[in-house]
């Protein structure tokens, strides 16, 4: 009896290191999360901004449209990629976010 009372209590002592090191890798990874979702959040803020001057997105655009052709044509296809990558991110969130039954946050 007193055998099998330590064996479990080393089984014991094993599983707390294993959950200790799971809740570490666990931390971790949230870390990362936050710090990739903190830039998502100013680039989504630093997109709203423009979309509420289009003047400004204009005549950034006339500008580089006139210093350089070529390459602002280049940075316009990028540009559409990244806006058409963008759209179907968020169409899959919201899908994601329906499914789970969580709120799938406000347009914006």
């Amino acid at each position: 009896m007193r055998e099998r009372l330590i064996q479990l209590a080393e089984r014991r002592a094993r599983l707390v290191e294993r959950a200790q090191a799971e809740r570490e890798s666990l931390a971790a990874l949230i870390e990362r999360t936050d710090e990739a979702a903190s830039w998502l959040g100013t680039a989504r803020n630093l997109l709203q901004e423009l979309g509420r001057q289009p003047l400004i997105v204009g005549a950034g655009a006339a500008f580089l449209i006139a210093l350089r052709p070529r390459r602002a044509l280049g940075w316009l296809a990028k540009g559409w990629s990244l806006w058409r990558l963008y759209r179907g991110a968020r169409r899959w969130w919201l899908r994601l976010a329906a499914a789970a039954g969580a709120p799938a946050g406000s347009r914006g």
